[in-house]
């Protein structure tokens, strides 16, 4: 039988995966619009805390993915 607990704990892993992604395209998005006096500082910290949060955001989702497919082949 499914836990509900382990249920939660692997859609918080999904949803905190898509909010990590999420926020790397934002970051990224606002390195490459930020105007000229200021674009390359922006660029000097935004393109790596997108990366940062990519790495991170496609780790949890990838743990999520595989934490629900191994509930789902349980139950």
């Amino acid at each position: 039988m499914l836990n509900k607990q382990s249920l939660k704990v692997g859609i918080m892993k999904l949803v905190s995966g898509a909010i990590l992604l999420l926020i790397a395209e934002h970051a990224y998005s606002h390195s490459l619009l930020v105007q000229f006096p200021n674009n390359d500082h922006a660029a000097t910290v935004l393109v790596p805390a997108s990366a940062v949060a990519l790495v991170l955001g496609a780790l949890l989702m990838i743990w999520g993915l595989l934490t629900e497919a191994r509930s789902a082949k349980a139950s």
